[in-house]
């Protein structure tokens, strides 16, 4: 099986979930005998020399890359308002440069799936149909108008509210329009299925969450800091700068005076996209890291995970692969979306619920079931099994 996947960005280094996601599966699709290509955005947030990709991998996936320019431009925010189409969508849809390398690669080659990896590259679909005849397959992150939704719930001031409910309105109505248009779809959850089935789509709709390699995540009690909590995530993506500001504010300070000693670590890429990050040093017994050069180290080296998510959709892969390391999460109920009950996964929607389960982790902490945890995470989150389910559903489209 010939499969193309086009990114709206770089997903090698695998350092968010969206791209952890993509570079996994392609990965996987490999080893199972598939023939794959990725198509990426290099984009200035996240920007890579396919060159410097590990040979190893590129004798896996064949990389293709191309310099997009998605950064936010006030003046076409304004204007934007009186226009029809979804900022979000024109700001990734729009890229003749994307276009004519997608064309050249289409004409050059004869895949049998096109992997889209979500919503915002759905305008190219016209240029798919005109040259090839794959099965064209939406591989939905989130539900995305959701998020904008949920983004605006939050939001103080009056200007960027309302266009944010203007944008997630245009948003939600070309989403659900979109989606017949496809061949088939591959939810990363069971919820955002059920939301596209109960708004009109009529294909073919597989669910296939995070998947990770278990065996590289391994819980290393030895080295690890006890009396600490921890964050990591991208700090330039609005929920997780939300989320933190919220927790700093309302949650910190009264877990400080109960345990004094007790550190909490933040870390993530580009803190310096995040306005509030001058201020984390306001608090106390509080550390900005910043980007870390390897993710798994930080968090096996840490306590208790914390993910204050109250927006955002999708699913969260480093709470899968905290907990698949034996660490206790404390997070939203959104912050959980797509992940079953896990006694390792604690939840908070409240400050004063985050400072019950934060005391409670901390008792906890010693007597962690390991063993039945990574038993969970191999059940529902091994790449290997996922990936298999996800070709079989190809294969069943392309036969039909």
């Amino acid at each position: 099986m010939k499969i193309l996947i086009l990114a709206h960005k770089m997903p090698y280094p695998p350092k968010d979930g969206g791209s952890i996601v993509t570079l996994n599966y392609a990965k996987e699709f490999a080893r199972l005998g598939c023939d794959v290509t990725i198509l990426a955005m290099n984009t200035y947030k996240r920007k890579f020399d396919v060159e410097k990709i590990p040979g190893e991998l590129r004798k896996m996936i064949k990389f293709y890359a191309v310099d997009v320019d998605t950064k936010i431009k006030p003046l076409y925010l304004l204007v934007n308002l009186f226009q029809d189409v979804t900022y979000h969508i024109w700001r990734y849809g729009s890229s003749e440069k994307f276009k004519n390398l997608l064309i050249q690669i289409l004409r050059n080659n004869k895949f049998d799936i096109i992997q889209i990896e979500g919503l915002y590259l759905a305008p190219y679909l016209k240029v798919i149909r005109e040259n090839s005849t794959a099965k064209v397959i939406l591989r939905s992150h989130n539900v995305e108008h959701e998020i904008i939704e949920r983004y605006a719930e939050w939001e103080r001031s009056f200007f960027k509210k309302h266009w944010l409910l203007i944008q997630s309105k245009r948003l939600r109505k070309y989403e659900f329009k979109v989606l017949n248009q496809f061949d088939g779809i591959v939810a990363i959850t069971e919820r955002d299925a059920n939301i596209f089935r109960e708004n009109g789509c009529k294909i073919p709709i597989h669910v296939a969450p995070a998947g990770i390699e278990v065996e590289n995540y391994k819980p290393d009690f030895e080295n690890i800091d006890l009396n600490s909590l921890f964050f990591i995530g991208a700090l330039d993506w609005f929920p997780n700068q939300q989320g933190l500001e919220w927790f700093l504010k309302n949650v910190w300070l009264n877990v400080h005076k109960r345990f004094p000693d007790l550190k909490f670590y933040i870390a993530g890429r580009n803190p310096h996209l995040w306005r509030f990050s001058t201020r984390v040093k306001e608090f106390p017994n509080v550390e900005l890291v910043g980007e870390v050069k390897d993710a798994r180290e930080f968090m096996k080296s840490k306590g208790i995970m914390i993910v204050p998510i109250l927006s955002g959709g999708g699913i969260r892969v480093k709470i899968i692969e905290a907990i698949a390391m034996g660490k206790i999460v404390v997070t939203t109920a959104i912050g959980a979306e797509g992940i079953p009950n896990c006694e390792a996964i604690l939840i908070a929607n409240t400050h004063d619920e985050f400072i019950e389960q934060i005391i409670f982790a901390l008792k906890k902490l010693k007597s962690q079931n390991v063993i039945d945890i990574r038993n969970f995470v191999q059940s529902n989150f091994n790449i290997e099994n996922l990936a298999e389910g996800v070709v079989n559903f190809y294969k069943n489209l392309i036969s039909n």
